[in-house]
Formats: C-alpha cells, sequence, structure tokens
C-alpha cells in the first residue's frame, strides 16, 4: 500500500496496476491506476500514475455545500483524473548479516481536474498539489518494517456551483483545502520459502500497514454574482463531517506473492481503527499487479 525505502534498480522500469474497490449504498465505487516507475539512478527512483476513477463529477454538487452533500450512491461517470508525479532519493543504506536499513525522501506532484467535494486531499485521485516526507524501512531475516511520515500541500479547485432552479446562473466558487499530515507503519513476513534453494522460487508475505491522516476542515469563497460584489466565505455545515477537519488510522492486512523477483500480485482489505475516513465506505478492497523489466546487460564474470 505505501513505499519502501529501496528503490528501483538503475535502468529498470516497473509497471504497477492496482485498483482500489467499495460499496457505497448500493453502488460500487472504483479507482483504476497504472503508475510506471523508473530506476534513473541507484538512489533516485521517478514514478508517474494516471489515475481513473468513478469517484467525481464534472463539476461541484448542486447548492454546494448546503444541499447533496455527501454525494452518497449519487451516480459518478468515470474520468480520468489527472497524473501523480512521485520521486524517492534513498540517502540512506545500512547493511548487515540478514539485514539491512534504508532511509528517503520522497517528493510528489498531482495534476488534476477533478471536483473534489470533501475535506480530505489525496494527491493520487482527488486533489492537485504536492506532498513530501521521510521513509525508513528496516528488514531482519523474515520479518520488515516500514515507516512513513509526510505532509500534502492541495492548491484550491475554482469552478462553477450549479443552482437548483436550471434557469439560474451557476455560481463561481473556490474550494479551499486545508493542509494534511499522512503517516503509516508497516509489518511484512515471509512466509515461504523458509530457506531459498533458488532466486527462481516463489515469495509469499503477510503484512499489516496502519495508514492514518490528519487534515484540516474545507473552506469555501463564492462570488456575489447578485451584487457583483467581492467573494465571501460561504459557511460550511456542521453536520456533514465530509467537510470537517478529521483525522483517522485505517488497518490494511494482506497478502502478497512474488515470482522470479520481477513478478508481484497482491490482495488486501481496508478497516478503520481509530475514527474513518469520509471519501470512503469500509471494507476497501485493493489488488495490485507489478513487473519489472531490466534494461541493463549484466558483466558476464570470467
Amino acid at each position: 500500500m505505501t513505499e519502501p525505502a529501496s528503490n528501483v534498480p538503475k535502468g529498470s522500469l516497473g509497471i504497477r496496476y492496482f485498483s482500489e474497490s467499495y460499496n457505497e449504498i448500493d453502488r460500487v465505487r472504483n479507482l483504476f491506476a497504472l503508475r510506471i516507475m523508473y530506476g534513473l539512478t541507484p538512489r533516485l527512483t521517478v514514478e508517474a500514475t494516471p489515475t481513473v476513477s468513478n469517484h467525481h463529477n464534472k463539476t461541484l454538487p448542486v447548492e454546494f455545500p448546503t444541499h447533496n452533500t455527501p454525494q452518497i450512491g449519487v451516480h459518478h461517470p468515470y474520468l480520468f483524473n489527472g497524473v501523480d508525479f512521485y520521486a524517492k532519493y534513498r540517502f540512506l543504506s545500512i547493511d548487515g548479516q540478514n539485514s539491512h536499513f534504508r532511509a528517503a525522501l520522497y517528493g510528489e506532484y498531482s495534476i488534476l481536474k477533478v471536483a473534489h467535494d470533501e475535506a480530505e486531499p489525496t494527491l493520487l485521485d482527488d486533489n492537485s498539489g504536492w506532498g513530501a516526507g521521510i521513509i525508513t524501512t528496516y528488514l531482519k531475516n523474515h520479518f520488515a518494517i516500514s515507516f512513513t511520515g509526510g505532509i500534502i500541500v492541495p492548491f484550491n479547485y475554482t469552478g462553477d456551483i450549479p443552482d437548483q432552479i436550471s434557469s439560474l446562473p451557476d455560481v463561481p466558487a473556490t474550494v479551499i483545502y486545508g493542509k494534511a499530515y499522512n503517516y503509516s507503519l508497516s509489518f511484512g513476513y515471509l512466509l515461504f520459502p523458509k530457506t531459498y534453494s533458488t532466486y527462481n522460487q516463489a515469495n509469499w508475505n503477510i503484512y499489516l500497514e496502519f495508514i492514518g491522516k490528519d487534515y484540516a476542515a474545507m473552506q469555501l469563497d463564492v462570488s456575489n454574482i447578485y451584487l457583483k460584489g467581492p467573494q465571501y466565505s460561504a459557511p460550511i455545515p456542521e453536520g456533514n463531517k465530509a467537510l470537517l477537519a478529521n483525522e483517522y488510522v485505517e488497518a490494511y492486512p494482506g497478502i502478497q506473492c512474488i515470482i522470479r523477483s520481477t513478478w508481484r500480485a497482491e490482495f488486501s482489505l481496508g478497516f478503520p481503527v481509530i475514527n474513518r475516513s469520509y471519501v470512503h465506505f469500509y471494507p476497501v478492497y485493493n489488488i495490485g499487479v507489478q513487473r519489472y523489466f531490466n534494461f541493463i546487460k549484466q558483466k558476464k564474470l570470467n
């Protein structure tokens, strides 16, 4: 679910398909993503992830934010959200016998064109913006633990709010999303093989990830088209928790299979542990398939 501190090897290309699904009343929400990863140097990995989902509409909801929000069970078309760009630089490597410690810095920038009508910012498929943070990973024998901590700074969204009366003009508005702090703690354990007879053996791993976020409330500036005056701040309904500040922690138990060190397949389920996220329902189903291609020829040993 989250990135480790290790890198894609220099000159190697990784392609990862992953999806997220959950039932929202009587409607299934889906996110489909295709991530392209490349090892630019032994320490620097760059990634680009375009996404498609049925999470949003092309405009803000009618008379947002006082009516029709949150839009639970409302039909949304499948839209191309945009592209998320990511870079990770590993600055520390400490290797021991059957163990290692890695630390990396990451930066993220997303360009999305969707009308996100909830307070929680997510750069992958909800908000344009940038983020940065640190990742640490420790491996000892069959056990691995990884921690990530970072910040998300979403950009404002400017669009029109349709009126319920179609003959009345739309109202220009700017949605102001607050900053968010994201963190995760991940545990992984190699079940099989207990000992290696060949590197072509399939690895079976189980993992448990705790993923959390702390974010501020949404603000809304609306243009007064009738008085043609300056923008004013529209009140956010206190009863709509999806528009207010929140913090939560989710748990994602999962299973993973790695084949010939180049193929990876995984499945996990997400559940709330402390509070909950209001951008999705539970459980959250995640699947992923990944393939590495190495374009650098290995030198033959005499």
